[in-house]
């Protein structure tokens, strides 16, 4: 215990990442105790949460494809484009600050996750 305690002193990010463990674990121990007692999340984890998101996206489009399939095909298209788009901007460093730049970033992981659902989608 005093090796860790010496090692947290001299290297406080270990402390910060420990802390963030800690906390992840206990939202996992509360969606699972909740679970356990109600058979529903809570949806505070980060995964719970993004498989929630996940499997609403995946119900709405395929609902879309069944539907209206003009309408999906534009979908496709439209997320192809947006994920293009936001690549050359990165690419080209054409933000002005570093909160757009991770905007764009975080743009552009939901438009990739997005799109790995229209293609489960289509195989389905």
């Amino acid at each position: 215990m005093r090796e860790i305690d010496a090692l947290l002193d001299t290297q406080p990010e270990l402390a910060r990442e420990m802390i963030e463990y800690d906390h992840r674990n206990r939202q996992a121990h509360k969606e699972l105790q909740l679970y356990n007692d109600h058979k529903t999340f809570l949806y505070k984890h980060p995964i719970v949460s993004h498989r929630k998101a996940y499997e609403e996206q995946f119900a709405e489009l395929y609902e879309l494809k069944r539907a209206n399939p003009n309408t999906f095909i534009n979908e496709i298209t439209n997320v192809t484009q947006n994920i293009r788009r936001i690549q050359s901007n990165l690419n080209k460093q054409k933000y002005k600050s570093t909160e757009e730049k991770q905007s764009w970033e975080q743009n552009l992981s939901r438009a990739e996750i997005r799109k790995k659902i229209l293609e489960e989608v289509i195989n389905k």
